[in-house]
């Protein structure tokens, strides 16, 4: 004969079985796939697979990491459309890559707000003007004098064609009367290994990928497109701060699902990410790599997409730069 329950113990358990699970929308035993629009090694495959171990936990539930690099995001991008909107399929990406892609495309193969589903902004960082210490160059104004003095030095490299470095570089060139020019690259691992081997003039990428040369002094960081200064790296002026005024350029990273994809489920993993952004260890790590930690609801990232889409456009129409994709 079973053993009676005192009040208390019967009340506990009255109440644990009317607690629903907390993310219900989420119980699947399907694998959760998120694409890369990067290949592996950057700075966003090492944000997804921190956040993504974080949802295996969280979900008792497989989290794989997916790179699909290529055409400025679209590759990983045009995979996601092919996935049923079930939730079981994300997508980590820089925000240049679906709000902008399409303004840089001659023929556009997708529209964000017909096409995805902004989950959560994960991380941001600012685009960042490096060189190779070999240079001699040490502030961003001595830079720009070299290339007055040889236009060759004005070509700076950056991870896409599409990328926001591309963007302020033009609209520098522009207002200095300088000949600078965006070299793209395909992706921020072998822009990295020339600008380490002295074989590119300067880079225009973003703070993450070259903090670690920085502080090792193999790379020198010249200045960031922050509004103030960034408490990661206090060392390293703005580029207001070295003279130019007006320059902020931010790329978050955020995850995005197909367009269709339930609000809830939505929202379940936004909350689950936002908690993990806020987490001692998770925050050191970004720190580290030169990110700010951010979160949010999908409202809140959806309207961040939008309105970097509608900032950026008549930039992109002025600088006239078209990709074929």
């Amino acid at each position: 004969m079973p053993r009676s329950l005192n009040r208390r113990q019967f009340a506990g358990a009255v109440a644990a079985a009317t607690v629903p699970l907390a993310f219900p929308a989420l119980a699947q035993t399907r694998p959760l796939t998120i694409y890369l629009t990067v290949p592996p090694g950057t700075s966003s495959d090492t944000l997804a697979r921190l956040l993504g171990d974080r949802l295996r936990v969280k979900l008792n539930r497989t989290v794989l990491v997916e790179p699909k690099s290529g055409a400025g995001g679209l590759v990983a991008i045009q995979a996601l459309k092919l996935q049923p909107a079930e939730g079981d399929y994300l997508m980590m990406a820089p925000n240049s890559a679906v709000s902008l892609l399409p303004l840089f495309s001659t023929k556009p193969t997708f529209d964000f707000e017909k096409d995805l589903q902004a989950v959560v902004e994960c991380a941001a960082a600012p685009m960042a003007f490096t060189v190779n210490p070999a240079s001699g160059v040490n502030t961003l104004a001595e830079y720009f004098d070299s290339v007055r003095k040889n236009g060759k030095l004005g070509s700076i490299g950056v991870p896409s064609p599409v990328s926001m470095g591309a963007l302020v570089i033009h609209q520098l060139g522009k207002q200095l009367n300088l000949p600078l020019q965006a070299i793209a690259y395909r992706g921020g691992s072998p822009l990295l290994t020339d600008l380490l081997g002295n074989q590119i003039p300067c880079s225009g990428s973003i703070l993450p990928d070259y903090l670690e040369q920085h502080r090792a002094g193999k790379l020198k960081i010249l200045a960031h497109a922050s509004e103030t200064r960034s408490p990661l790296a206090p060392e390293i002026p703005t580029i207001t701060e070295a003279g130019y005024p007006g320059y902020v350029a931010l790329t978050s990273f955020g995850l995005f699902a197909k367009a269709g994809t339930s609000t809830q489920l939505a929202n379940d993993y936004a909350a689950i990410v936002t908690e993990a952004l806020a987490s001692a260890p998770i925050v050191e790590a970004l720190h580290k790599m030169g990110l700010v930690p951010v979160g949010g609801t999908p409202a809140e990232f959806h309207r961040k997409v939008l309105a970097d889409r509608a900032r950026w456009a008549p930039v992109i129409k002025d600088a006239g730069i078209k990709m074929d994709a």
